[in-house]
């Protein structure tokens, strides 16, 4: 340890009076020891605080320097009103923590603190849209879009089968979308029961790793269908996040009918994925758009006519439909009604049909327009 400067070394003896003067000091630390031990047996004198006001009840201060008397034996710790300067902690512990803190709006005990239900705008100029995590949004219609002018009280259902009647005279055709997941399927048996045309799937992209993977069924199901006389689409399901990923997918799906007798559109199919994320989730509106772009331009520069399939929210939320003025679109709403405001040539108003000739359930659809005579 490294000592002051100042500090020097006495080698000498101690002088008498120091020695008297270090007998005094000893004496007086022992008196006043003594007089500290005596001193802790007498009662406290500490002045009270606003917090412990409440025990002046019970403890009655007498003249400076006289001992303080309490009557201890009249009250317990549960008596006295300090406990409840202090939270429950178990009563706090059973409620639940809410991250998502609002600010509390004081109301006076005659006024309702019922939030106000959201205004109906069902006024045909709004449209309501149900996102996937079950919230609801009114959209104003853009009136400069093409509107559909479907009446759907023209609508015949017969055998799970619609038709669009007008003047007594069906003016729809029948039909159903087809991939792997209906396996083997007896289209000939379809055909016989009314069904006028099939959107088979060309093949999709992964979307976790975005590998493509042709559909293994697509070969069959496309010559299968074409032989049994059914009109014929095809689509693609999408999970490009670029241009250049959406041009891949266009070139493959127009190798893959390339001479081949299609009489339906060519169908982009990009949408979310249930229960599960996928690498287009962060794309934004305009990405999206611009994606799809890509998709439509490569299939109509090859002489094929482009489709967009998209369910309500895709179609009014997730893509700006106002881009695509030449396409057609594929709705997706499984509802007896649909709403979409828009123009649309097919709607696939069930997931869950059932027709002889396939095992399980198919899609199915209604095409207002006859791209057979085309």
């Amino acid at each position: 340890m490294r000592l002051d400067d100042d500090f020097e070394e006495n080698n000498g003896g101690l002088p008498i009076i120091y020695m008297a003067l270090g007998v005094s000091f000893f004496i007086l630390l022992v008196l006043c020891v003594v007089i500290s031990v005596n001193k802790d047996k007498r009662p406290s004198q500490k002045k009270d605080t606003d917090v412990y006001a409440v025990l002046t009840d019970a403890v009655k201060p007498q003249e400076s320097g006289a001992i303080i008397e309490a009557d201890v034996t009249k009250r317990v710790a549960s008596d006295l009103d300090i406990w409840n300067l202090y939270p429950d902690k178990d009563k706090e512990d059973d409620d639940p923590i809410d991250l998502d803190v609002t600010p509390t709006v004081k109301v006076s005990p005659s006024v309702s603190a019922t939030p106000s239900p959201t205004p109906d705008l069902n006024d045909g100029k709004h449209v309501k849209v149900t996102y996937r995590d079950g919230s609801e949004e009114w959209i104003t219609i853009n009136d400069k879009i093409e509107k559909n002018n479907y009446d759907f009280t023209n609508l015949v259902e017969s055998g799970g089968k619609l038709k669009y009647m007008a003047d007594g005279k069906n003016i729809s055709f029948m039909g159903i979308d087809v991939s792997r997941y209906q396996k083997d399927i007896d289209f000939s048996r379809i055909k016989e029961q009314g069904i006028d045309f099939v959107m088979i799937r060309v093949g999709a992209r992964g979307y976790k790793n975005g590998n493509i993977v042709m559909d293994e069924y697509f070969e069959k199901n496309l010559n299968s269908a074409i032989e049994a006389g059914l009109d014929v689409g095809v689509y693609f399901y999408s999970q490009a996040i670029n241009v250049s990923e959406a041009e891949e997918e266009a070139n493959i799906v127009l190798a893959a009918i390339a001479e081949k007798k299609i009489t339906y559109p060519v169908a982009f199919d990009m949408e979310y994925v249930e229960n599960d994320t996928s690498r287009i989730d962060t794309l934004t509106r305009d990405e999206k758009t611009l994606i799809t772009a890509a998709f439509v331009n490569k299939i109509k520069e090859a002489g094929y006519r482009p489709m967009i399939y998209g369910n309500k929210e895709w179609l009014l939320k997730r893509i700006d439909v106002s881009k695509f003025t030449t396409s057609a679109f594929w709705l997706s709403q499984d509802d007896e009604h649909p709403d979409y405001p828009y123009k649309y040539d097919i709607w696939q108003y069930t997931t869950e049909g059932e027709i002889y000739g396939i095992d399980g359930a198919v899609d199915m659809d209604i095409c207002f327009v006859d791209y057979a005579a085309q």
